[in-house]
């Protein structure tokens, strides 16, 4: 609870500034959208922006155990924030890491019900991806290939979970197609500590690139 956090007054009236803050700028650009106020493809951006700030705030309450459902309770602000998140889910062409580009509306690249994973399971998921990339790069530069076996399934926990996050399908193939090599290679004793290194580096690239698609990176 919010209250079990030993947060400040002053701390709590900003956590509700900036909920409120997010849920009312999808809300206000939603109303605008119907309206015909603005077109598609900016309602579309300024969701999309919103988002992104929209899960780093989910992120920041999930790393300091700030319950995000006491704190709507406690703003009154229940279904105003579900109502936000039936409105992300609408959009089933969003893509996380990229600007809407002119394929939106001719190409599908997700249905709504495959957006499955909503904003307010993201923050553990994002969690859990960074979580198995450090812990995946750890085990090959200590282990190597001798725990080959562990490796194996740190990246199908990691395949996992990317499958879940919309918008990181580019990510996926990357990392199936390392995990795919590094089993190809294992057996390659005599080579195994540069081919080690290679692969945690492009690991390494890819866990950047994932944090730099979702602006998590300080």
């Amino acid at each position: 609870m919010v209250e079990e956090n030993n947060f400040s007054l002053e701390e709590e009236s900003d956590f509700e500034s900036e909920l409120y803050a997010l849920v009312n700028t999808i809300l206000n650009a939603y109303e605008k959208y119907k309206n015909g106020a603005i077109k598609e493809y900016f309602f579309h951006k300024k969701v999309k922006n919103t988002i992104n700030e929209l899960l780093k705030f989910n992120i920041y309450l999930d790393e300091n155990d700030i319950n995000l459902s006491v704190l709507l309770k406690k703003m009154n602000f229940t279904n105003q924030y579900f109502t936000t998140i039936d409105i992300i889910n609408q959009m089933s062409a969003l893509e996380f890491p990229n600007t809407f580009s002119e394929r939106y509306g001719k190409e599908q690249s997700r249905s709504s019900k495959d957006l499955s994973s909503t904003v307010l399971e993201l923050p553990a998921i994002t969690l859990e991806i960074t979580s198995t990339f450090i812990t995946l790069m750890d085990a090959l530069k200590l282990k190597g290939f001798q725990e080959i076996e562990l490796v194996d399934n740190l990246f199908k926990d990691l395949n996992k979970s990317l499958k879940k996050f919309p918008g990181m399908d580019n990510l996926l193939t990357k990392v199936k197609r390392i995990h795919k090599r590094t089993l190809t290679k294992s057996h390659n004793i005599d080579k195994a500590k540069r081919l080690i290194e290679e692969i945690v580096d492009e690991i390494y690239q890819i866990f950047i690139e994932f944090q730099n698609k979702l602006n998590l990176k300080a």
